[in-house]
């Protein structure tokens, strides 16, 4: 009884000096990957709340249609991809491998959990595929998991830095604005991609299912597209938030004007803004038919979204609960720009941007 106290009392310290191991592993790079997912769920939770439904269509009608018709397939495939390769990249090649590898712990338990976190991250494609597929469906997912981490752990090579030639400090702003987006919110911006696709698709659909045609549809589509877009919309948000906020003292230094600060700004999120709704009405067009309407109220909506967006990150810059104001607002803004549209119809654009150039207007810089 002695020699079994003793070697139970000799195995418990490693059994707990490796469980801590787990414990830093799961919270330095599982965490992190599961935050970043968070938006690719919100906004498949939006789109599949579109699609299916009692009425509308099951899983295994996708499924089916993708694995016989191969442009569909390829398509579901490539938005999967944007969605979920920067939360994979997180799992892949986490930013604090070098320093996680010199921890004393057991390598394989760390790859275990990256394959599970690889699948379970991937809730809302696996019940898609199993939903609609069973076990073929699983496979197909399992493969699919094989690409997303070739790509994942594929690194660009890096361009040789210039030196930057601006002729002005308004100039010199935006592209302060937007190197930040490219450098901080690469990954948010590849994700807002795939999430832009998925709100056309969801706008489309939903005017084909409804058989509407001309300003009506497009108005249906734009609303759907506006509240679909918010989960893209946050993180380059957030990024832009950062450069305004690490501009301030350069601006004071040089005395460039508050008011150039904020149009910097809002330029950069207008990029963003505008570049996802022109995505999503492209994709809508492609299920729903050509419809001359749809690409400038999206563009409306989603410009007018951006100066209100504008607004919220300077009025709360200095606030430490910005970034809860942001999304609180940006869904806010959605449900403003989808009122607009309900009583004013392709006018609501027109009122949406109105008021966000009103929001930038009256700001106190």
């Amino acid at each position: 009884m002695t020699d079994m106290a003793s070697s139970a009392g000799q195995g418990q310290p490693g059994f707990r000096h490796e469980l801590r191991w787990v414990v830093v592993w799961t919270r330095a790079v599982l965490g992190p990957a599961s935050r970043r997912a968070d938006a690719a769920w919100i906004g498949c939770a939006i789109v599949g709340s579109v699609i299916f439904g009692p009425t509308a269509m099951r899983p295994s009608d996708l499924t089916g249609l993708a694995l016989h018709d191969l442009g569909v397939g390829l398509v579901l495939m490539a938005i999967w991809l944007l969605v979920f390769l920067p939360t994979a990249r997180l799992i892949v090649r986490p930013a604090a491998a070098a320093y996680l590898t010199s921890l004393p712990g057991n390598p394989r338990t760390a790859r275990g959990l990256s394959v599970v976190a690889l699948i379970g991250l991937q809730l809302p494609w696996l019940a898609l595929w199993i939903g609609g597929e069973g076990v073929r469906g699983g496979a197909i997912v399992l493969a699919i998991t094989v690409v997303i981490v070739a790509l994942a752990r594929w690194q660009p090579t890096r361009r040789r830095a210039r030196v930057p030639a601006w002729r002005g400090s308004p100039q010199a702003l935006r592209a302060v604005h937007l190197r930040a987006l490219r450098r901080r919110a690469g990954d948010a911006l590849l994700r807002a991609a795939g999430l832009a696709v998925l709100a056309g698709l969801a706008g489309g659909l939903m005017v084909r299912n409804n058989h509407l045609t001309g300003q009506p549809a497009a108005v249906l589509a734009a609303q759907v597209i506006a509240v679909v877009l918010v989960p893209a919309q946050i993180g380059p948000a957030l990024a832009s938030l950062g450069a305004y906020r690490e501009t301030a003292w350069i601006a004071q230094s040089f005395g460039i004007a508050p008011r150039a600060r904020i149009g910097a700004l809002a330029f950069a999120v207008a990029i963003v803004h505008g570049s996802a709704a022109m995505l999503a009405a492209g994709a809508a067009l492609v299920v729903a038919g050509a419809n001359p309407w749809l690409p400038g109220l999206a563009l409306g909506v989603g410009l007018g979204t951006a100066l209100i967006e504008t607004r919220t990150i300077v009025a709360n810059a200095a606030s430490p609960s910005v970034a809860a104001n942001v999304v609180v607002r940006a869904i806010v803004t959605a449900a403003s720009a989808v009122l607009c549209l309900a009583l004013l119809g392709a006018a609501g654009a027109l009122a949406v941007l109105a008021l966000g150039a009103f929001a930038v207007l009256a700001v106190e810089p």
